[in-house]
Parts: C-alpha cells; structure tokens; sequence
C-alpha cells in the first residue's frame, strides 16, 4: 500500500495540505501570547498562523509585544497570513459615539494587518444593510492598502451572507466560512452532513477568502471549536475538502479554536491534520 504521503483523498494530497496548514494563535488567547507561543506552535509544523486582536492576550497596540511575536515568527520562519478583529466590536451598536470607537479600531486592526503582511482580516461585521455600509465603509478607508476584508459566517443560515459580498462587488471583500457556526433549517450544522458540506461550499463559491476549520461534536452534549479528527467529532471532513477542491478555493487552510482551553492538544492535532485527513479518506 503506499504511504499516505502519497496517496490522494478528496483530491487532496498530505502535501498539498500541509503547504497551506495554518492555525490561529486564538489557542493561546487566555495567556499573553510571546514567543514561547510562536515556537510551541512551530514545533508542530506549523508555518502560517492568524492573529487575534484580543487585548487581554494579544494588543497589536502593545509596540514590544508585537516586536517579540513578530521576531520569533521570522526566527521560527512563520508567516502571519491574517488578522481577526476585536471579537467585542459591536458592529450593529446605534450609538454614535460606540460606533466611532468601533470603526476607529476596525480601521487602526487593518492597517495593522497591513503593515505587517497579512492578506486577510476577519470580522464579525454580519451580513445586510448596516454591514454593508460598515464595509463599504472600511473598503473606502483602506483603498489603496492591499487586505482582503471578510465578515465571518456565524450562526444560522449561512446563505444569509452571499448577497453582501455579492452587493459590494469588491474584490477585496469576501466571506470567511467557519464549518462550525451554520446551522440548516433542521438546526443542524450542514457540515456534518455527507454531501450536504460539499454543496454548501459550491454554493458559496469564489465568495470564499478565508476558512476557520475544527471539529464538531453532538452539541446536546459537547461543544464545538475542537482539535480538527478527534474521535468523537462528526464533522464531514472528506466533502468539505471536496467542496474547498471543487470552487478552487486557493487559500489557507487554517484552524481556529475559540476558546483557549487546551492549546497543545490544538497544535498536535492540527499539525497531524494533513496525513490523519488523507489516512482516514483514502480510497473512500
């Protein structure tokens, strides 16, 4: 039998994968993130990683915080590929004065992810009328700046975002899709369901910038935002990168987890992500 480097699954190889494996430095975000951080992550593997602007954790305001991770990132030979927004920001706020504060970090967060070569920044701008003049907004104010601006898919209906990006007609505005927020009418993730994950990404298309990868579970008795093949979870791995092959999604493939809770397992697990993937789907 060949070795599972070698080996195809869902028209996906090992390598394929691991050349775009990233994960989101939100593992450490109930601790200072420094450059013990940076290097524990590496030591899996791992050469792409997102930011999260979360005060507590990492301030981008912090000028020697940010010179540490930055340098342990080139000495580690990471690449900071995005930057997730201040998961606080208000954006559907009807105060004026909020939402001035609101749009001053927004704008200060980009800029940020700008100088410091990252392609994409992650927000829970949402989706309709208010989001989209906050975005047309922020496109306008970071015209001559090269990031790709994308609201996150939370819960619900995912199609409930197409139009937005659709409306605003930028290409530098696009979705990042979480497989662990949707839910379909039935209120069930459509990205447990076989076949159902890859049609959800098809429909989506080119839409899709950005990716925020992990396992699910039977959320009655367990939560989401989990180390990506844990034995337990129920995510339909093997379509939804049939789904990601099938729009020609050229992005990173990267791995979030929103809580914090157990950030070795999470660079483990990632870092084994791309020969555990193509062990397990193979032949199917």
């Amino acid at each position: 039998m060949k070795t599972a480097e070698g080996r195809l699954a869902a028209g996906w190889t090992a390598e394929e994968i691991r050349a775009r494996l990233g994960m989101s430095a939100a593992i450490y975000q109930k601790v200072r993130l420094g450059a013990r951080e940076i290097a524990a992550i590496r030591e899996n593997g791992i050469q792409r990683i997102e930011l999260l602007a979360k005060h507590e954790s990492f301030d981008f305001e912090n000028r020697f915080q940010v010179a540490e991770v930055l340098a342990e990132c080139k000495r580690q030979g990471i690449t900071v590929v995005s930057v997730h927004g201040n998961l606080k920001l208000d954006y559907r706020t009807e105060d004026a004065g909020i939402r001035r504060g609101v749009m001053r970090e927004t704008l200060n967060t980009i800029e940020f992810a700008e100088e410091i070569g990252a392609g994409i920044f992650v927000a829970h701008f949402g989706f309709g009328e208010n989001a989209g003049r906050i975005v047309t907004e922020m496109l306008n104010k970071t015209r001559d700046l090269g990031v790709v601006l994308t609201t996150e898919t939370m819960g619900g209906d995912f199609t409930r975002y197409l139009p937005i990006v659709d409306e605003i007609g930028s290409d530098r505005f696009g979705l990042t899709v979480d497989i662990g927020h949707p839910r379909d009418a039935d209120g069930v993730n459509p990205f447990v369901k076989k076949d159902r994950a890859r049609q959800a990404l098809v429909r989506c298309g080119g839409r899709v910038r950005h990716l925020h990868l992990h396992e699910t579970f039977d959320l009655e008795t367990k939560p989401d935002h989990r180390p990506p093949l844990h034995a337990d979870g129920i995510i339909a791995w093997g379509d939804v990168f049939a789904g990601l092959k099938d729009i020609g999604y050229g992005g990173e493939l990267l791995f979030e987890d929103g809580r914090g809770e157990n950030p070795e397992e999470w660079s483990r697990m990632t870092g084994a992500f791309p020969e555990a993937f193509v062990q397990r789907y193979a032949g199917r």
